[in-house]
């Protein structure tokens, strides 16, 4: 019994030398799921714990720390935790939204603390309704970065800037560029996803990246293609262009810059356009200004695609037209605007309204179907020219009445009987 009781005591002591014994890059990695408050506090856990929290690699002042402070005594607690890090400094994420506008100089300084700290993956975000815009000091592109992701920030780099020769993910979002003739050319040569959204001030700008993977503009308007120059881009596989904006007529020069581009990317495999995409696409004459065919593009897909809309049409057809290994067909519609008319079925039929053969094409997906004629006629399209079309799913859209959507299931019913190699055809209506 004496033998027993003394066990006790030795077994809890092992369990706890088992957690104190854990190598450091495993605290490390349990500390990136706390707060650097939280993390602190494990040091009275152990003697060996200490100090771990002030080595670890990765540090993230977000919202939830400001929560718990001052603003005022907020950038004093970011310069001790800064003054007692030992150790280099992987990955570096602050929101700007903490720190006073008034106080940008002292994230100067942080960013010159930084760039003697090894850093090598740097998140600024910036609140554009929130605060005002960031300009990146000088020490910030003399880094070694891998990955870089801005929010509201002002990039004008130093005229001896030469890029981000490691840098392989570039992110601006609300970045205001200013440029000169001296600072338009951006090197990155190992850089693999790059993606600007809502940008400005992007005029004339040149960059190299030959090993690009992903390229995407999202809410940036389409004259940001018009402008920024792209020495070599072929090696893309993903390229997504949403401007999600009004288009007129006399903006062809823009129109055949973007399909320029698209001609440009003979390798990609996914590829993500928006109406406002494909109606520029039109009116910068696509089908004959395309030069190769899209003989890699696997995956497909439309966003607030308007059926009413012929420019829209044609451009969608014709890129069906040059993509003859397509698998996967997805269409998210656009709500019906009011007062605008459906396209003449029939006018599209004497136009050639066709689709040449998707023998690869495996499934198809459309989303707020409102089953128009149009729509249903492009329905039988593909699956005349699909002949091992496997999964077809409708959400007809909610502000379809019941009585509708039961008549539309009916029809695509009849339209998907003679469609042998179809082994799934959902039509449901969509419900918030």
């Amino acid at each position: 019994m004496m033998t027993n009781s003394y066990k006790r005591p030795q077994n809890g002591r092992d369990k706890l030398d088992r957690l104190t014994d854990l190598p450091i890059n495993v605290i490390h990695q349990i500390q990136e799921y706390m707060t650097i408050e939280d993390a602190a506090r494990m040091s009275v856990l152990s003697s060996k714990w200490r100090h771990v929290w002030a080595s670890n690699p990765k540090l993230r002042i977000s919202t939830d720390f400001y929560r718990k402070e001052k603003q005022s005594s907020t950038t004093d607690i970011i310069n001790r935790i800064l003054l007692h890090h030992y150790g280099p400094i992987k990955t570096f994420l602050l929101d700007l939204s903490i720190i006073n506008p008034s106080n940008h100089s002292v994230i100067d300084l942080w960013m010159l603390h930084l760039s003697r700290n090894g850093l090598v993956d740097l998140t600024l975000m910036n609140p554009r309704n929130l605060n005002a815009p960031y300009k990146l000091p000088s020490y910030v592109y003399g880094m070694e970065l891998e990955q870089l992701s801005l929010s509201s920030c002002i990039f004008r780099p130093p005229c001896s800037f030469g890029g981000f020769h490691k840098l392989k993910s570039l992110e601006f979002v609300g970045v205001t560029f200013e440029l000169d003739v001296a600072t338009s050319f951006l090197s990155v040569p190992n850089l693999l996803d790059l993606m600007f959204m809502q940008c400005s001030g992007l005029h004339h700008l040149n960059i190299y990246a030959p090993e690009l993977l992903s390229l995407k503009f999202s809410h940036c308007g389409i004259d940001t293609i018009k402008w920024i120059s792209f020495k070599d881009c072929r090696k893309v596989k993903f390229f997504a262009v949403i401007p999600q904006q009004e288009v007129s007529q006399n903006r062809q020069h823009e129109a055949m810059e973007l399909v320029k581009l698209l001609s440009s990317l003979p390798e990609i495999g996914a590829l993500i356009l928006d109406g406002c995409s494909l109606k520029f696409l039109a009116y910068g004459n696509l089908e004959r200004r395309l030069s190769t065919m899209l003989n890699y593009l696997v995956n497909l897909e439309f966003y607030d695609f308007d059926f009413n809309d012929e420019d829209q049409i044609c451009s969608l057809l014709c890129i069906l037209r040059s993509s003859p290994n397509l698998k996967l067909l997805n269409l998210l519609l656009s709500r019906i605007k009011k007062g605008s008319r459906e396209v003449d079925v029939n006018l599209l039929k004497v136009q050639g309204c066709r689709i040449d053969e998707l023998n690869k094409l495996q499934a198809l997906k459309i989303h707020r179907f409102h089953g128009s004629r149009v729509e249903l006629l492009f329905v039988r399209l593909v699956l005349a020219s699909a002949p091992i079309l496997k999964k077809m799913i409708i959400n007809v859209d909610e502000e379809v009445s019941e009585r509708h959507a039961t008549k539309i299931s009916k029809i695509i019913g009849v339209c998907t009987y003679s469609q042998p190699a179809l082994t799934q055809v959902i039509c449901q209506r969509h419900q918030c």
